[in-house]
C-alpha cells in the first residue's frame, strides 16, 4: 500500500513493523489462551466426567482380570460403554467419547517391560522423521519410577510404596509421608512466600497453591524434591531452581511478556505455560519438563530442556532448545529450533529427579501397566 509519493520515514516504518508484530504476539496468545478455555468448559461437563470414569474404571477391571482375549474386550468395552483396541502388538487403548471430536484415552499393556530412558526418548530431539513417543512413556510413569528411587535413597529407614496408578495416586502416597516422623513436613504456602528470595531448606510438602512476587526467586536445594499440592505461579522475572512436583500448573502467565528462568525438574499434572524470554537450563542441569496437560512455550525462549507433555504450544524460530520435544498427541513444532544435547549424563539423573529406565512396550516384558486417561 503506498501512502504517498515521499514513502515512509524510518522511525515510521519502524513503528508499524513494532504495532504489526504486537498484534500478531496478541492474537496467538489470545489463540492459546482461547483454546486451553474450550478444554476447560468441557471438563466441566457431565459427559467428560462420565467418560472419565468409564475408562478408569475399565483399566482397573482389566487390570485385576489380567486377561488380554479379544472376545474379553469386545463384552468388557460393550458393557462399560467405551471402546477397546489394539493399538500394536503388545499396546492396546480404552476411548470414549466426550463429544464428536473429543475423546478420553489410556493406553495399557500387559507385557510392558523397562528399558534407558535415553534411548527410549532423550537420544532424540524428537523432530527426527523416525522418533515414535513409546504411549507408554508418560510423564506419571516417569516420576512412578522415580519416587521409590528418591524415598529409599533420601529415607532409609522408609519402605517405599512401589505401585502407583495415576498422578493422584503418588500425591495420595507422598501426603501420607507428612503424617509419619523423619520425612516430609506438612506447610503451608506461606513458609515460601514469605521469604524474599525463598530457600527450600527442608522436605516440603505444601498444601495449597504458590504464587511468587516479581523478582522472587524460589531454588531448592540439591537432594530436596519440593512438592505443592496445587499450582505454582511465577512473578515477572522470576526464576526457579531445583527439583518440583506440582498437583497442578505451573503459570508464568503466556498472556504477558515476563523474563523468568526455569531450571531443574518439574513434574506436573496440569498444565505448563510460560511466557516471552524464558530460559531453561544450562548444559550441566539441563530442564526438565514433564506435564500431563499442554506445554506453551513462547517466542524467543532458550537453553537446554526436555518437555514431555500431552500437547506442545510452540512453534517458532525464535525458540531455540538444546535438548528435545515429545508431545504424545500431534504438536507441531517444526519451526522451533532443537539441537542435540550431546553432553546429558545419565549419572547425574538422580540428582535431576529422572529414573535411568521407564517403562516401555518394546522389550517383550511382562508387566501390566496403564496410563492416565487423558482428552485428545
Amino acid at each position: 500500500m503506498k501512502l504517498n509519493h515521499k514513502g515512509v520515514g524510518i522511525a515510521t516504518a519502524i513503528g508499524i513493523v513494532a504495532l504489526v508484530l504486537a498484534i500478531t504476539s496478541s492474537l496467538l496468545t489470545y489463540a492459546v489462551f482461547q483454546a486451553n478455555l474450550v478444554d476447560k468448559n468441557i471438563e466441566r461437563t457431565e459427559a467428560y466426567a462420565n467418560a472419565m470414569q468409564s475408562v478408569d474404571a475399565t483399566l482397573n477391571i482389566i487390570a485385576r482380570d489380567q486377561n488380554f482375549d479379544p472376545a474379553y474386550f469386545s463384552d468388557l468395552g460393550a458393557f462399560m460403554g467405551v471402546t477397546i483396541s489394539a493399538y500394536s502388538d503388545t499396546v492396546y487403548t480404552v476411548t470414549s467419547l466426550v463429544t464428536t471430536t473429543k475423546e478420553i484415552t489410556s493406553y495399557f499393556s500387559g507385557s510392558a517391560s523397562v528399558l534407558p530412558l535415553t534411548s527410549s526418548v532423550f537420544d532424540y530431539t524428537g523432530q527426527e522423521p523416525d522418533f515414535s513417543l513409546d504411549p507408554l512413556i508418560t510423564p506419571t510413569n516417569i516420576m512412578a519410577q522415580f519416587i521409590p528411587i528418591f524415598i529409599q535413597t533420601t529415607f532409609p529407614s522408609i519402605t517405599p510404596q512401589t505401585e502407583f496408578t495415576d498422578f493422584n495416586s503418588i500425591m495420595t502416597y507422598l501426603f501420607s509421608l507428612t503424617q509419619s516422623t523423619g520425612s516430609y513436613s506438612l506447610e503451608s504456602p506461606s513458609i515460601i512466600t514469605n521469604q524474599s528470595n525463598p530457600v527450600v531448606s527442608g522436605h516440603w510438602y505444601i498444601n495449597g497453591d504458590v504464587s511468587l512476587s516479581r523478582n522472587q526467586d524460589l531454588f531448592i536445594p540439591e537432594g530436596y524434591f519440593l512438592i505443592i499440592d496445587g499450582n505454582l505461579n511465577l512473578g515477572r522475572d522470576s526464576e526457579i531452581t531445583g527439583n518440583i512436583i506440582i498437583d497442578g500448573t505451573l503459570d508464568g502467565d503466556v498472556r504477558n511478556s515476563i523474563d523468568s528462568k526455569l531450571q531443574g525438574t518439574f513434574y506436573v499434572s496440569g498444565d505448563v505455560l510460560t511466557a516471552k524470554s524464558t530460559s531453561f537450563g544450562t548444559s550441566i542441569q539441563p530442564t526438565f519438563v514433564l506435564c500431563e496437560g499442554k506445554t506453551v512455550i513462547a517466542n524467543d525462549s532458550t537453553g537446554y530442556g526436555y518437555f514431555l507433555s500431552n500437547k506442545f504450544t510452540g512453534n517458532s524460530k525464535s525458540i531455540v532448545i538444546t535438548g528435545g520435544i515429545y508431545p504424545m498427541t500431534p504438536s507441531n513444532f517444526t519451526k522451533t529450533i532443537i539441537y542435540p544435547n550431546t553432553t546429558l549424563d545419565v549419572n547425574n539423573f538422580f540428582d535431576y529427579a529422572i529414573p535411568s529406565e521407564v517403562p516401555s512396550s518394546d522389550g517383550g516384558g511382562s508387566g501390566f501397566i496403564f496410563t492416565t486417561p487423558k482428552m485428545n
